[in-house]
């Protein structure tokens, strides 16, 4: 069974095979990243970045995350106010 990055963050708040599996996963980027750095920083810097990837996995909550329809009311209203605001400005002028 496949499963999807999504599922493992849902399963990764009680799960330490499901923080593995997302390791595992950003393994390739993390590596390809660090290609950039010295190599005499890389071990220290790969460790760095797998423990601050944990803690975003740990923090993420899937359900504060908007749909589409949720995002794009959210941004519906801010792009509005916007324009409401710039039409309030050349009133004044």
């Amino acid at each position: 069974m496949v499963e999807t990055l999504y599922q493992l963050a849902i399963d990764s708040k009680h799960d330490t095979e499901a923080v593995e599996k997302v390791l595992k996963a950003f393994k390739p980027k993390i590596k390809k990243t660090l290609q950039q750095t010295s190599f005499q920083n890389r071990d220290d810097l790969e460790q760095e970045l797998q423990l601050k990837l944990v803690n975003i996995i740990k923090m993420y909550d899937i359900e504060e995350i908007d749909g589409f329809w949720g995002f794009y009311e959210k941004e519906n209203d801010r792009i509005n106010g916007c324009k409401q605001s710039l039409n309030r400005n050349e009133v004044r002028k």
